[in-house]
């Protein structure tokens, strides 16, 4: 039976021949002169003196050990999962070949659920491929019959959960019935970059029934890893043989991978867990102290290391808050979100400064 992704992936896409880097096609021996590397390097200082003196040669096609590591840190929270992964540079990287593998610039379109992560439009916009937008309801959850209505017409359908900038997760029986409603029409992506933060469970435990079900995670968010640009895409194997036709010669760099697999260590996790912990706590009491404010008309529910706030009318909190040396991210863009300003969660020190800075707000 013809899958999914091949009946939707692009006939140029269809005929690609992966290109073949020198790792990829491997090979066994003592002498290794196919890469064009240098056998003999000089040391640059400390740089040479880590856990890799490796650095002449280039990585491995794919870092197995990192995806594998990750997909058993997954199936911790989500049973055994009968899915591929693989590790790219940034969940922003997961979002691009998604695209560039499904769709065809000028004829195909992905659906969006704005206010949502600006790089799913952007990537489309890039490969000259049209955007959806489908607006989310007045409680920041999905409408479910008017995305329906775009599916026949859509390659792929993005959702963010939890939601950024509205910090909400998404209903699960929301996803799986379009879920349903997309098995011959369109690839469903659910990008959970913060999952950690969320009371909500991951859309992972659905590959089993869905195989055109796509999921986006990273180390950036709960890990706090995000100078080392390092995501994962876990797809099923009908999806994953076309991501890897398109996919870099060396996508990851071994000392990211060395820093991941860390991170991923039994030890790595326990200090990633106590770290979201002590975070959830704060993004908490911040939440209720924010509500304290006379210039604070709402906050939103979080389930992520952010607050989206909305102020009073006509107070500018994002510049008067870059008056007090505070940089946070104004929403103004966003017609749903006037008044806006979504604010990360830092130290507990970080944010006192920053409550106290609201309280002279007027």
């Amino acid at each position: 039976m013809q899958s999914l992704a091949s009946k939707l992936v692009p006939s140029a896409v269809q005929k690609l021949i992966p290109y073949q880097s020198a790792r990829r096609l491997g090979g066994n021996g003592h002498l290794w002169l196919n890469a064009n590397e240098l056998e003999t390097c000089a040391q640059y200082g400390d740089l040479s003196q880590g856990s890799n003196d490796h650095y002449h040669r280039y990585p491995d096609f794919l870092p197995h050990d990192t995806a594998q590591a990750y997909l058993n840190y997954c199936e911790q929270q989500s049973g055994k999962l009968d899915c591929e992964i693989v590790a790219v540079r940034g969940a922003d990287e997961a979002i691009d070949l998604l695209v560039r593998t499904f769709c065809s610039p000028g004829n195909d379109q992905i659906i969006i659920c704005p206010p949502t992560y600006g790089m799913y439009e952007f990537c489309a916009d890039s490969f000259s491929v049209k955007t959806c937008k489908v607006p989310l309801l007045e409680n920041f959850q999905l409408d479910v019959e008017n995305i329906k209505k775009q599916l026949p017409s859509s390659t792929l359908l993005f959702l963010c959960s939890p939601n950024n900038p509205t910090g909400n997760g998404i209903n699960e029986a929301d996803i799986v019935d379009l879920l349903e409603a997309s098995k011959d029409s369109t690839l469903v992506v659910v990008d959970e970059a913060y999952i950690e933060f969320s009371k909500h469970g991951s859309a992972l435990h659905l590959m089993h029934k869905y195989p055109h079900l796509i999921v986006i995670r990273t180390l950036s968010k709960a890990f706090g890893l995000a100078a080392i640009r390092c995501g994962f895409l876990l797809a099923d194997t009908s999806v994953m043989a076309y991501i890897n036709r398109l996919i870099a010669p060396y996508p990851i760099a071994d000392p990211t991978a060395e820093i991941a697999l860390k991170a991923l260590s039994q030890n790595g996790l326990h200090l990633m867990q106590q770290q979201t912990s002590k975070l959830i706590q704060v993004r908490e009491w911040f939440k209720g102290q924010l509500m304290l404010l006379d210039s604070v008309q709402h906050v939103f529910g979080s389930e992520t290391n952010f607050v989206l706030i909305r102020f009073s009318n006509n107070v500018n909190s994002y510049q008067y808050l870059i008056e007090q040396g505070i940089v946070t991210r104004n929403q103004i863009h966003e017609p749903a979100l006037n008044d806006c300003i979504r604010i990360t969660i830092g130290s507990k020190e970080s944010m006192l400064e920053t409550l106290n800075a609201l309280k002279n707000l007027n």
